[in-house]
């Protein structure tokens, strides 16, 4: 059996693919050891003229593609459904991997009988230099210490649900048929929590062995009004889910908090950039029951935003939007 299947999506993404997949190619890995998964979401441009090149030069490459887009999410699944390694992780198009990380940290999965092993992330900008994260994701705590998935769930994941971030027993996502939700805005926060939950051990690494391009078309203050629209919509659906979810836990914390921080990142976006429909949008989270807010983590600049949301979501839509004029 191989030791490792690593999973990359493609779409739109034939400016940076090389360098993630030439990381992906440069590791302490015999070829015979683990497999590189294209898979080619229908993407416009030649991504997949690039990936069928590798394939060629290199036999542990294999290139999935399909004529209608999935969708990250379908993406990810389809390359999941494909993969023969004992151990899988996931590495996005436009970010890469350090060179020769990857057998450390199976040897590390192996010697510890690991489910899932965390390891750290250094942020770079399209120049490739490093640049600071923010401030919450400065907080989360990598020191090692194993213990039980859900426990990590509560206790050390943060709002962190990256799922490119880790390495996974492929047994514990396959046996529990665990799938990414095609059509879901923000997969990574509704699949990672269930892969969690399944987990019996799970530790982490302060090594930072992936580089997470913050691609400038990417940022918030970029996007068009129907992309925003798309977002808010995919954190409703996010909201619901993450709410069904807890349903089903014993210590419902990390859901109540996710929840929380959704509410408020989306109550913002609504009243700076669609005040009108502010009504629609706290009318659905009513139906989810996210109030009161809540979170122990907050820094104290934001208490107050919490405060308001709880006292009246409508009153903190019209104060955002009106201290945005």
């Amino acid at each position: 059996m191989l030791k490792l299947s690593i999973i990359t999506t493609l779409y739109n993404s034939a400016p940076y693919m090389c360098r993630c997949v030439d990381s992906l190619i440069e590791q302490d890995l015999q070829k015979d050891e683990y497999e590189i998964i294209l898979v080619n979401d229908a993407s416009p441009d030649n991504s997949l003229e690039i990936a069928e090149s590798y394939a060629k030069k290199h036999g542990n490459i294999h290139v999935l593609s399909y004529t209608v887009n999935k969708g990250l999410a379908g993406a990810r699944q389809f390359g999941t459904d494909a993969a023969q390694g004992e151990f899988m992780c996931y590495v996005d198009p436009d970010d890469y991997i350090k060179p020769n990380s990857l057998n450390h940290l199976l040897k590390k999965m192996e010697e510890e009988n690991l489910d899932i092993l965390r390891f750290n992330y250094q942020m770079v900008d399209e120049n490739y230099t490093f640049i600071d994260k923010p401030k919450a994701a400065q907080l989360i705590d990598y020191s090692p210490l194993a213990m039980d998935g859900k426990e990590f769930l509560c206790k050390r994941l943060g709002y962190g649900c990256y799922v490119w971030a880790y390495i996974y027993r492929s047994k514990i996502i396959k046996d529990n048929d665990i799938k990414f939700c095609q059509g879901d805005y923000f997969d990574d926060t509704t699949w990672l929590p269930k892969v969690l939950c399944a987990a019996k051990r799970v530790d982490t690494i302060d090594e930072a062995r992936y580089f997470y391009l913050q691609r400038q078309g990417s940022l918030v203050n970029t996007m068009t009004d129907e992309a925003t629209k798309s977002k808010l919509n995919g954190q409703l659906v996010l909201v619901r889910k993450l709410s069904e979810q807890w349903m089903f836990q014993k210590d419902i914390v990390w859901y109540k908090e996710m929840v929380s921080k959704l509410t408020m990142s989306l109550l913002t976006d609504v009243a700076c950039r669609f005040y009108e429909q502010r009504g629609k949008f706290i009318s659905e989270l009513r139906k989810n029951n996210v109030f009161p807010i809540r979170s122990s983590k907050i820094p104290a600049k934001a208490r107050i935003k919490y405060w308001l949301i709880n006292i009246s979501p409508e009153l903190f839509c019209t104060l955002v939007h009106f201290s945005n004029k």
